[in-house]
């Protein structure tokens, strides 16, 4: 085994669940840092040829662990499904890390991503207000608000910024942040009402359709409930002004939610310039507002158009009895 380009000080909790090529790819990076602590967490089949291979990819993974660390396991028998198999196991984690890195099977990191982690977990450790570090950032994407602005991530003279929003593609906590995730609702109508932070009108509505469906059901998923319980607490995120993560895991038929084409899947990442230049404070970031909802929460009327397109054309080849 090579000696790590850089030793990853923090534990790293590894989800996935079937697919042996991507998760072989983000372990191959997480080689690269040999972390001390390494935590491996995989959902159970949900059928009987699931079970062979959700059994291969167990063994491949613990195969590919060659340098000196401890491992721990929580392979499950039974399916939860990505809401709770998910949740459980950051649950689980935290349980036994105060913080920590978080990578899912296609979130493939540089890595710079590791540093920037083990730094900022650090530096914003007893910071209440910090909820996450993540390690993708949208800006290369990001439209000008005004022709005579500069781009959005031309603005930024720090290696950093921090959102409302949170984002999963590779990101890093702590427990005590942890600790303020909130999966189901009591009460979602008196619950949403609570929430004062959002940008317009617009927002606030968007948001609101997509969490009603969760709330309702209709959304299987964990991350929603994140990003109500960052902005019920009125937490910040931190994203770099560089990505530092690619989605492998776009346009493929074992895929959960990125089973479609995407421009994120063809973003660049980047290697960081170290030392960070940090921010002068802990606020939210003026390109938060407007560039960063509009181009990576509020789906274009070309998307919109395209989706209803896609269900009237399934509607009509579904033979009627």
């Amino acid at each position: 085994m090579q000696p790590p380009i850089y030793r990853c000080q923090n534990a790293v909790l590894l989800l996935f669940f079937n697919r042996l090529d991507t998760t072989l790819a983000v372990l191959a990076q997480i080689a690269k840092v040999q972390p001390k602590v390494i935590y491996l967490a995989q959902d159970g089949a949900r059928d009987d040829k699931e079970l062979a291979q959700a059994a291969l990819l167990r063994r491949r993974v613990i195969e590919h662990i060659t340098w000196e660390c401890k491992i721990h396991t929580r392979f499950l028998d039974t399916n939860l499904g990505c809401k709770l198999a998910v949740s459980s196991a950051i649950s689980w984690f935290f349980s036994q890390e105060k913080q920590g890195i978080i990578l899912e099977d296609d979130c493939l990191p540089s890595i710079s991503f590791f540093r920037f982690c083990d730094e900022l977990l650090e530096r914003y450790s007893n910071e209440q207000k910090v909820f996450m570090i993540s390690g993708w950032s949208g800006l290369d994407f990001a439209k000008n608000t005004s022709v005579e602005t500069l781009h959005p991530k031309a603005q930024l003279q720090e290696d950093y910024f921090f959102s409302k929003y949170p984002h999963i593609w590779g990101w890093a906590s702590w427990a005590r942040a942890w600790q303020k995730y909130q999966l189901e609702f009591s009460d979602f109508e008196a619950e949403f009402r609570l929430l004062d932070n959002f940008y317009s009108v617009k927002e606030k509505r968007y948001w609101y359709k997509i969490l009603k469906a969760y709330a309702q059901g209709k959304i299987n998923t964990w991350d929603y409930p994140l990003a109500y319980s960052v902005w019920k607490h009125k937490g910040l995120c931190i994203y770099p002004k560089n990505n530092m993560i690619k989605n492998i895991g776009f346009n493929r038929d074992d895929a959960t939610h990125t089973t479609g084409e995407s421009k994120f899947a063809t973003m660049p990442s980047y290697e960081l310039a170290f030392p960070i230049i940090h921010p002068s404070s802990t606020q939210a970031h003026a390109i938060d507002t407007t560039a960063f909802h509009i181009a990576f929460h509020q789906p274009s009327i070309y998307a919109r158009i395209a989706k209803k397109l896609t269900k009237l054309f399934k509607a009509s080849t579904i033979p009627k009895h």
